[in-house]
C-alpha cells in the first residue's frame, strides 16, 4: 500500500486559537500533504481569530507559562521555526488543502469575509463541514 493511500483524508475541527495549537495543526496538515493526502481545515472561534488579516502570526499561547512564549519568539526569529503563515502557504502549494472559516464563529466575533485572509477557501457552517466529514479517513479536534 502506498504512502497515499494510507495518507488518506484529513479533517481537522481546529478551535483553539493558541499558537501552539494551530501550529500543531499545520505541521499534522503540512505531513498528511506531503505524503499524498488532503485535509480540509474548519477553523472556528479562537482559531478563526488567526485567520483575520494581521493576526495570523501573534505569538499567543493560551494557560502556557511565559517562558513558552519567549521560547517561540526566539526561534521565529532565529528562522528555526516557521510563522503560521509560512506553514499555510507552504501547505497550499501542495494543493490538497481547503481552509474553511466558520460562519457560525464569524457571527459571534462579528467578523466579516473581507477581513479574513486570502488562503481561506470559503466559509461554511457546521453542519456544512460535517458533511465532509463523513468521507474522512481521519478526524481530529484540536
Amino acid at each position: 500500500m502506498s504512502a497515499a493511500a494510507r495518507t488518506g483524508r484529513y479533517c481537522i475541527f481546529l478551535h483553539s486559537g493558541s499558537y501552539d495549537r494551530v501550529y500543531q495543526a499545520l505541521s499534522i496538515t503540512n505531513v498528511v500533504l506531503a505524503t499524498g493526502g488532503e485535509v480540509h481545515i474548519f477553523f472556528s472561534y479562537g482559531a478563526l481569530k488567526r485567520l483575520v488579516k494581521g493576526n495570523t502570526d501573534s505569538v499567543a499561547i493560551a494557560g502556557e507559562p511565559v517562558f513558552f512564549k519567549e521560547d517561540i519568539e526566539k526561534n521565529l526569529a532565529r528562522g528555526t521555526l516557521d510563522s503560521i503563515s509560512e506553514m499555510i502557504e507552504t501547505a497550499k502549494r501542495f494543493g490538497r488543502l481547503k481552509i474553511y472559516a466558520c460562519t457560525g464563529s464569524m457571527a459571534v466575533l462579528n467578523i466579516a469575509r473581507n477581513e479574513l485572509i486570502d488562503s481561506v477557501d470559503s466559509s461554511m457552517g457546521l453542519v456544512g463541514f460535517l458533511e465532509l466529514v463523513k468521507g474522512a479517513d481521519h478526524a481530529l479536534y484540536i
